[in-house]
């Protein structure tokens, strides 16, 4: 790069998922010493990655990460993590659903509303 002597050590290290929108100039011949190509994820590392991803998480023994791992075929680490992470939240949304539900019909709350939107789903 322009202003860079011999005398001092640079390291530039970057990483991207869009190889196809790197400004050219940035790709010319002298500028960069190395380009790493990291592929997508096998069915093997997408399996680690899918363990990785909910290790310290409760998971149903009917969620079967193999499948999961066979069905994600194309999918980066990033995508799987995503993935992971909503489901999560889905499962903790449909848990809290079925606290207030159990907690209704317990007490005989026929519902519970705000502003005249029902909190119970039963309502909805």
């Amino acid at each position: 790069m322009d202003g860079m002597s011999a005398k001092k050590t640079v390291f530039i290290i970057s990483a991207t998922n869009r190889l196809d929108i790197i400004d050219s100039i940035l790709l010319r011949p002298g500028r960069l010493d190395q380009s790493i190509y990291i592929p997508l994820p096998n069915e093997a590392s997408r399996l680690s990655i899918f363990k990785a991803c909910v290790r310290k998480s409760p998971v149903s023994k009917d969620v079967d990460l193999n499948a999961l791992a066979k069905y994600t075929k194309g999918f980066s680490g990033a995508d799987i993590t995503k993935i992971c992470q909503r489901a999560c939240k889905y499962a903790i949304r449909e848990n809290i659903e079925k606290i207030l539900e159990s907690y209704y019909y317990r007490h005989n709350v026929k519902s519970f509303s705000l502003g005249g939107v029902s909190a119970c789903t039963r309502d909805r």
